[in-house]
């Protein structure tokens, strides 16, 4: 080491010389430094409290809107049950007119069915009459015919004849 005595000089000693140039600049840099360094810090701890107030907004701002939606969604939920009730409450009301319908038709046409063998009937036993009647009168007239001579024949001729008169 140099002493003092001889003048300036350059200490080589590593460890002496680190203490002593920490000793000169470290109260240096805190006196020049603390006042940029702090205002450089306040601003960025500004814009930190900045950025999470912000955020914190915009969380509760998105809570706000996810409480909005799930209203809206258990609103909507409710109203697709009410719908899906109130189609099961058609569908069954529409399957019971159905049913009324069907019923009815087919009463309507066990009616005309029975109505249809009816006037059949009545056909058959009309027209087994007309039969029986022509048969019947063919007899007749074969019988008198048959048994009319000519004496009898001018007596009827005659009887008719009478009742024009």
């Amino acid at each position: 080491m140099v002493s003092l005595a001889e003048g300036f000089g350059f200490n080589t000693n590593l460890l002496e010389t680190n203490i002593l140039n920490l000793a000169v600049v470290l109260p240096l840099v805190f006196s020049l430094g603390k006042d940029t360094l702090t205002s450089i810090l306040d601003n960025r701890r500004e814009k930190i409290l900045s950025s999470l107030r912000s955020a914190d907004d915009r969380f509760k701002q998105a809570q706000l809107e996810l409480d909005a939606a799930k209203s809206e969604l258990a609103l909507a939920a409710e109203k697709v049950k009410e719908i899906q009730r109130e189609g099961q409450k058609t569908m069954e009301a529409l399957r019971l007119e159905e049913t009324k319908r069907y019923e009815e038709l087919h009463q309507r046409f066990d009616e005309l069915k029975e109505e249809t063998i009816r006037l059949e009937e009545e056909k058959v036993v009309k027209t087994f009459r007309q039969q029986l009647i022509s048969v019947a009168f063919e007899k007749a007239i074969e019988g008198i015919r048959s048994r009319m001579d000519e004496k009898l024949h001018r007596k009827y001729i005659d009887a008719k004849i009478a009742l024009m008169n």
